[in-house]
C-alpha cells in the first residue's frame, strides 16, 4: 500500500502563496515522538532542578541552624567554666570565713562540647529527632546553670552581709594598745596597793611617762569625758557589738562627750590624777558590760609581745 502523506500549509501576510511541508505518516510519527521526549526531558532537568534548588535552601537553613546551636553550645560551655569558678570562690571565701558550706552543685552537665558531633551526625543521617533531643537538652542546661546561679548569687549575698558584719565587729573590737609602756599590775586577782586586801583588778595598768599619748584602740564614740572619785580624769569609749574601754588617770583628756572618734586617734594623755601611786593608764576593756583581759584582744603582737615583757 503506497505510504500516506500530511500537507501542512503555511500562510502569511507577505505573500498568497502558501508554502507547504509534505511529511509522511513515519515522519511525523518520528516527530511526535521525538518532541514527547523532548518536553519529558526538559520536565525532568526542571523538576530535578526545582528539587536541587529546594534541598540547597534546606541546606542552607540546616547550616544556619547547626551554626546556631554550635554558638548556644559554646555558650553554654562558656557559662558552665564561669559557675565552676564561681562555685570554688564561693567554697573558698566560705571557708575563709568560717561559715558553714554553700548550696550543693547542681547535675553534672550534658556533654555540650560535643554538641556538634551529635548535629552533624543527625544532619547527615536526617535524624531530626536527635537534634531536638539535642536542643533540650541544652535547653536543661541552660535552665540548671540559671537555677545555680540564683542560689549562688543568694549565697554570695549571705556572706557578704556576714563578712560585712565581720567587718564592722572587727572594726569596733579594741584590737590596738592604747599607749606604749609596760605593764605594773594585770588584769585579774591581786593586792591592793593601798589597802593591802585582795581584790578583783578589772583592766590593766600600763606605766608610761607623764603626757604620753593615749590613743583609741578602735573606732568608737565618747560617751563619757570628766572626773570620776579614785580615777580623776576618765574617758568612756562606746565602740559597739557591746564592747566599750575605760580609761583612768589620765593628765587630760583630748575629746569631749558625744565626739566620733578613729582608731589610733589621740583621745587623752598618760598622768597620775585619782588615787595613783604613779603615771600610769588604767585601762579597760568592757564586753556587755563585763571586763575582759585587754590583752587578748590586742592583734599587734609587735606591742602585745614588748607590753607582756614589761610585766
Amino acid at each position: 500500500m503506497a505510504p500516506r502523506f500530511l500537507t501542512i500549509l503555511f500562510l502569511t501576510d507577505a505573500t498568497t502563496c502558501p508554502r507547504q511541508v509534505r511529511l509522511s505518516q513515519r515522519a511525523l510519527g518520528g516527530v511526535l515522538v521525538g518532541g514527547v521526549l523532548t518536553l519529558l526531558v526538559l520536565g525532568y532537568f526542571g523538576i530535578h532542578f526545582l528539587t536541587v534548588e529546594v534541598d540547597y535552601l534546606e541546606l542552607v537553613r540546616l547550616r544556619h541552624a547547626v551554626q546556631a546551636q554550635q554558638e548556644m553550645a559554646q555558650q553554654l560551655e562558656t557559662l558552665s567554666q564561669e559557675m565552676t569558678r564561681l562555685r570554688t570562690f564561693d567554697t573558698q571565701i566560705r571557708r575563709l570565713a568560717g561559715m558553714q558550706a554553700g548550696p550543693a552543685a547542681g547535675a553534672p552537665t550534658f556533654s555540650v562540647g560535643g554538641g556538634t558531633l551529635e548535629l552533624a551526625k543527625a544532619l547527615k543521617e536526617g535524624e531530626q529527632a536527635e537534634q531536638v533531643l539535642f536542643l533540650a537538652r541544652l535547653y536543661q542546661d541552660l535552665e540548671r546553670l540559671e537555677r545555680e546561679m540564683a542560689l549562688r548569687s543568694e549565697s554570695l549575698q549571705v556572706v557578704t552581709e556576714y563578712l560585712t558584719k565581720q567587718k564592722d565587729r572587727l572594726i569596733a573590737t579594741p584590737a590596738l594598745w592604747p599607749t606604749e609602756g609596760h605593764v605594773t599590775s594585770p588584769f585579774g586577782p591581786r593586792t591592793s596597793p593601798f589597802t593591802g586586801q585582795p581584790q578583783q583588778h578589772t583592766g590593766v595598768d600600763i606605766a608610761a611617762p607623764p603626757g604620753t599619748p593615749i590613743r583609741a584602740p578602735a573606732d568608737g564614740i565618747v560617751t563619757f569625758a570628766g572626773t570620776l572619785p579614785g580615777y580623776g580624769h576618765a574617758l568612756v569609749l562606746t565602740h559597739g557589738f557591746g564592747f566599750k574601754t575605760f580609761y583612768g588617770h589620765n593628765q587630760r583628756n583630748q575629746v569631749s562627750k558625744g565626739q566620733t572618734v578613729k582608731r589610733g586617734q589621740v583621745i587623752a594623755f598618760v598622768g597620775n590624777t585619782g588615787y595613783s601611786t604613779g603615771a600610769h593608764l588604767h585601762y579597760e576593756v568592757l564586753l556587755n558590760d563585763q571586763p575582759h583581759n585587754p590583752l587578748k584582744y590586742i592583734v599587734d603582737e609587735g606591742q602585745r609581745a614588748n607590753v607582756i615583757r614589761g610585766q
